[in-house]
C-alpha cells in the first residue's frame, strides 16, 4: 500500500497530542511516561492489545523489530527487545509502532471501505518494521513518518531545546562538535547524544532513549551540521 504524505508539522501534532490526551498536566516531564500512554490510554480507549513477549521471525534477511496489526489492533514487539535490557531501543520501537496506529490505521481502515463499495480486496493491514526501516538508508515513507512520530512523542522538541541549553549553554555543542567533522553526520550526533557534562546525565539517558533515536532527533531539529535525515520525507 502506498501512504500518503504527511508533513511535518502534521507528524508532530499528532504526537504532541496524544501525548496531551493521555498525560495531562505531565507531558512534559521526561523520560516521557510512555508505559501510561500505551497500556493506560490507548489499551483502554483504542481497545488495542499490545505483546512484547514473541519471537519475530526475520524477513528479508533482517530483524523484525516489530509489527502493527490494523484490523486485529494489536501491536507486536519482537520479544527480544525487551529482553536485551536496552530500554532505549524498546522504547522507541513502541513509540514507532504506536506511530503507524496513528499515523495509517486511517489510511488501511479507508481503503477497505472504498475496496468493498468496488468489490476489491482488502487492503493489507499488517505493517512490519524491519530494522533497515528505521536506521537505514532510504526508508520507505511510511517508516520516515513512524519515525518522525516516536522522536517527537518521546523528545518535546521545546524541552530538548531546553535540556541541550544545560548541558551545552548558548554557545552550543561546538566545542565538541568541531574535531568530529571527520565523522558522518549520525555518528556525530551519537557523540552528542551520549555526551555527559558535569553532573547532568546525557541527553538519551535523561529522555530514555537510545543513542541512535536521540542522534536522529538532534539531526532533524538542526543541532547537527545540514545533511540528510530519516525525517525526510
Amino acid at each position: 500500500m502506498i501512504f500518503p504524505f504527511l508533513s511535518n508539522k502534521a507528524i508532530d501534532g499528532e504526537a504532541v497530542l496524544l501525548r496531551g490526551e493521555a498525560l495531562g498536566h505531565r507531558a512534559t516531564e521526561i523520560p516521557v511516561d510512555l508505559d501510561c500512554i500505551v497500556y493506560d490510554h490507548l489499551c483502554e480507549r483504542d481497545q488495542l492489545s499490545i505483546d512484547d513477549e514473541l519471537d519475530l521471525p526475520d524477513e528479508d534477511g533482517d530483524e523484525v523489530l516489530g509489527k502493527t496489526l490494523v484490523r486485529e489492533a494489536r501491536i507486536l514487539i519482537n520479544g527480544r527487545l525487551k529482553r536485551s535490557g536496552d530500554v532505549g531501543r524498546f522504547r522507541f520501537t513502541l513509540a514507532h509502532e504506536v506511530g503507524h496506529w496513528r499515523l495509517h490505521r486511517r489510511c488501511i481502515l479507508a481503503a477497505d471501505e472504498q475496496g468493498s463499495l468496488f468489490g476489491e480486496a482488502r487492503a493489507r493491514d499488517v505493517i512490519t518494521t524491519l530494522n533497515r526501516g528505521v536506521v537505514g538508508p532510504n526508508p520507505p515513507r511510511h517508516e520516515v513518518q513512524a519515525n518522525r512520530f516516536a522522536a517527537t512523542l518521546l523528545i518535546d522538541p521545546k524541552i530538548l531545546s531546553r535540556e541541550f541549553a544545560v548541558r551545552f549553554g548558548p554557545e552550543g555543542a561546538g566545542a565538541i562538535l568541531n574535531p568530529l567533522r571527520h565523522l558522518t553526520l549520525r555518528d556525530r550526533g551519537r557523540r552528542l547524544a551520549g555526551h555527559v557534562v558535569r553532573s547532568s546525565p546525557s541527553l538519551a539517558a535523561a529522555f530514555a532513549v537510545s543513542l541512535e533515536a536521540m542522534a536522529i532527533a538532534l539531526e532533524s531539529r538542526g543541532y547537527l551540521a545540514d545533511g540528510p535525515s530519516l525525517f525526510q520525507s
